[in-house]
C-alpha cells in the first residue's frame, strides 16, 4: 500500500451548506493505538487487513478485517491494530449534508463498528478503489478540488453504506410492502395492522425502525410520490389523481400537496409534464 495522508481546509460554502472533506489517507503496519480521542467532525475508518481493537462511548470490542468504524462528533473513542498490524483507510468530513446522512440512517450511530463477513458482505474493494481519486482531489487547489473531494467522499459513504441495509429483511420488509400496496386505501393504523396480521404497535415499531418515520408519514410519502408521477406522466385531472392516491376531497389533496412539495398540483404539472 502506498501510504499517504492529506488534510484540507475546504471553502466555507461546502462546510456551511453541503458536505466538506477535511482529509483522508491510507496507511498500514504496526500503527500506534490511542484512546480517549474526541473529534469535532465525522470520520469513516475502513480496516481492510489485520486485527485490532476499537472502543467507542465506553464500550470496547475486538475486530477483524474487513470492518468499518463510524466515528461521530463529540463521541470519545480509540482504536489500533494488534501485534501483527493492519491496513486502514480513513476520511474526515463535516457539514449539514453529513447530518442528513446520519438522520436518514446511512451513518449507523447505534452501530459504530460494522464487522463485515468475507464472502457474505459486498466486496469492500470497490470502496477502497475510490481513495486514489480522493487523494488526487485533495491535492487539487481551489474550488474544483473542494468539490471533487466532496463528491468522492459522498461516494465513499454511499458505497460503504451498502454494508448497512437501509431496510431490514424479514417481517419489516413484508410490512413495508403491505403498506406500499394499500397506501391508496383510506385505512387507519388499526386497519392496516389487521390486514398484515400484527398489532398496531408492532406495525408502528417496524416502520419506524426501517424507515425512520411512523406509518402515517410513510403512507403520506408514498401518496405524494405517486401523485407526482401521475401529474407528470398522465393527463388525468387532479380530482381523479386525488382519488387514485387516497383522498376523496380534491381541495384537501391540493392543500396537502402544496404543503409537501411547495407547488400546487397544476404548477407541478406545468413544470414537469412532457407534452407530445
Amino acid at each position: 500500500m502506498d501510504e499517504w495522508s492529506h488534510y484540507r481546509q475546504p471553502a466555507p460554502p461546502l462546510r456551511d451548506l453541503g458536505l466538506a472533506c477535511l482529509g483522508a489517507g491510507e496507511q498500514s503496519g504496526r500503527l500506534p493505538s490511542f484512546s480517549g480521542r474526541t473529534l469535532s467532525s465525522y470520520a469513516l475508518v475502513i480496516v481492510s487487513e489485520g486485527t485490532g481493537q476499537f472502543n467507542c462511548g465506553g464500550k470496547a470490542a475486538q475486530l477483524r478485517a474487513p470492518a468499518l468504524l463510524w466515528l461521530f462528533p463529540g463521541i470519545r473513542h480509540g482504536y489500533g491494530p494488534g501485534p501483527g498490524g493492519w491496513s486502514e483507510h480513513w476520511v474526515l468530513f463535516t457539514g449539514p449534508m453529513a447530518r442528513a446522512f446520519e438522520e436518514l440512517g446511512h451513518l449507523p450511530h447505534e452501530r459504530p463498528l460494522m464487522q463485515l463477513v468475507e464472502g457474505q458482505d459486498p466486496d469492500i474493494d470497490a470502496t477502497l478503489g475510490l481513495f486514489a481519486g480522493l487523494r488526487t482531489a485533495l491535492r487539487l487547489e481551489g474550488p474544483r478540488g473542494d468539490l471533487e473531494a466532496s463528491v468522492l467522499t459522498q461516494r465513499v459513504l454511499l458505497d460503504a453504506g451498502r454494508h448497512t441495509p437501509a431496510v431490514p429483511a424479514g417481517p419489516h420488509e413484508r410490512m413495508l410492502s403491505g403498506l406500499r400496496e394499500t397506501a391508496h386505501l383510506q385505512l387507519g393504523l388499526t386497519e392496516q395492522a389487521a390486514l398484515q396480521g400484527v398489532s398496531p404497535s408492532e406495525l408502528r415499531r417496524a416502520v419506524q425502525d426501517a424507515m425512520g418515520v411512523g406509518p402515517k408519514e410513510f403512507v403520506l410519502q408514498l401518496r405524494m410520490s405517486r401523485a407526482q408521477s401521475l401529474l407528470a406522466g398522465t393527463a388525468l385531472p387532479a380530482q381523479r389523481i386525488s382519488r387514485l392516491v387516497g383522498y376523496e376531497d380534491p381541495a384537501y389533496f391540493s392543500r396537502l400537496f402544496s404543503e409537501r412539495t411547495g407547488q400546487s398540483p397544476s404548477h407541478f404539472r406545468m413544470e414537469h409534464r412532457r407534452e407530445s
